[in-house]
């Protein structure tokens, strides 16, 4: 291989990597196919260039291909190359975990209170938005709807229960 090819392989290889790493991932595709026609498949690094180019692939959303060259690695020259392609399809093959949508915390849009903020100002004119708090007003525990009070009587109820065995404990001690 000359060096000018070698050049122009390992250009092409570099600008596969950095649009993947830029989330450009259907460009990193391109490069890195172009760079893989262009080199030995067999190489060390052809090796490399066909393990980032499965990472480009799954992630532009091409997992029956990616997982296809993943099996094809598994059988490559290069024990490096070997193994890195075993991780990847294991992770590949992996059942998808299922996560209940009750699992996961609400956190609330706040972007309408800036509109609020701007139709404040429209309406008054002469009024600073300075003086206005940005800040949402304190929210206190005793008027959430939805929390559950039985917990805090337990609460008290331990902490009292402990205060009375550590006074007892400290009383015994003291004969």
């Amino acid at each position: 291989m000359a060096q000018e090819s070698l050049d122009i392989i390992q250009s092409q290889y570099q600008a596969g990597q950095l649009a993947f790493e830029q989330g450009r991932y259907r460009e990193s595709v391109q490069y890195l196919e172009q760079a893989r026609e262009a080199v030995e498949s067999n190489s060390r690094l052809g090796g490399e260039i066909q393990i980032w180019l499965v990472t480009a692939l799954e992630a532009s959303g091409q997992r029956p291909e990616a997982l296809a060259l993943c099996k094809q690695l598994i059988r490559h020259p290069t024990v490096a190359t070997r193994q890195q392609a075993r991780r990847l399809r294991e992770v590949l093959e992996a059942p998808k975990l299922y996560i209940d949508p009750e699992g996961f915390v609400k956190i609330p849009d706040l972007n309408h209170l800036d509109e609020k903020e701007d139709s404040r100002s429209q309406a008054y004119p002469g009024t600073s938005t300075q003086s206005v708090s940005k800040s949402p007003p304190p929210v206190f525990v005793s008027n959430v709807e939805g929390v559950k009070t039985q917990d805090n009587y337990f609460l008290w109820v331990a902490l009292i229960m402990i205060l009375l065995v550590s006074g007892g404990l400290f009383w015994l001690g003291s004969f």
